[in-house]
């Protein structure tokens, strides 16, 4: 007859230490951005199912519409303050952009509208990128091209082409977080942050 020994069961309770060190480890993938008003979105979710159809993509949807500034990536949600306090230190006037620019990044398979000149958010964006600098973020360090993705995962052909100026009065800077979904990225705002009338 054989026996068997029975060692009693480890605690499985987290302790104090377990619990913060859980939350240093868990990371939001998150960007600063602009987010066009509910009427332009909409606008610019039908011309994302136009493009999308002709380069044979996915549309982003109309919610999901949005201009990044500054791409942070993984962010521990512990720090998650630090990118608060950056956005609300923002200083700045609402931003007048006319996207008027169809084209195409093929190596991505994107499709999308941007601007044909990036010179209202240069102050913008560095005002974003010194602290965000400061915090640590790896920023990439190329020429400001400014756009609005309207499709994914595109085939081709990819548009080339001007068109009718699609109007922006951007107010606010948004913090989203992207999350990763069956369907594609979606997006969740964390904060927004007004721009005034005048910098300050």
């Amino acid at each position: 007859m054989s026996s068997s020994s029975t060692r009693p069961p480890s605690s499985t309770s987290p302790t104090a230490d377990d619990l913060s060190a859980s939350r240093e480890e868990r990371a939001l993938r998150v960007f600063f951005a602009l987010v066009p008003p509910p009427q332009l979105a909409q606008s610019l979710g039908a011309l994302a199912r136009d493009v999308a159809r002709r380069a044979r993509g996915r549309p982003v949807p109309a919610e999901d519409v949005h201009l990044t500034l500054a791409f942070v990536g993984a962010w521990p949600l512990a720090r998650l303050p630090e990118l608060l306090d950056t956005g609300a230190q923002l200083r700045g006037a609402p931003i007048e952009l006319a996207l008027d620019t169809l084209g195409g990044f093929r190596r991505a398979g994107v499709a999308w509208i941007g601007a044909a000149t990036a010179s209202p958010l240069t102050a913008l964006v560095t005002s974003l990128a010194t602290p965000l600098a400061s915090a640590g973020v790896a920023l990439e360090h190329r020429p400001l091209a400014p756009h609005v993705t309207l499709a994914r995962k595109c085939r081709g052909p990819y548009p080339d082409e001007r068109v009718a100026p699609f109007t922006w009065r951007a107010d606010a800077v948004t913090l989203l977080e992207s999350q990763t979904r069956a369907e594609g990225a979606r997006y969740r705002a964390i904060a927004c942050w007004p721009l005034a009338q005048s910098a300050r």
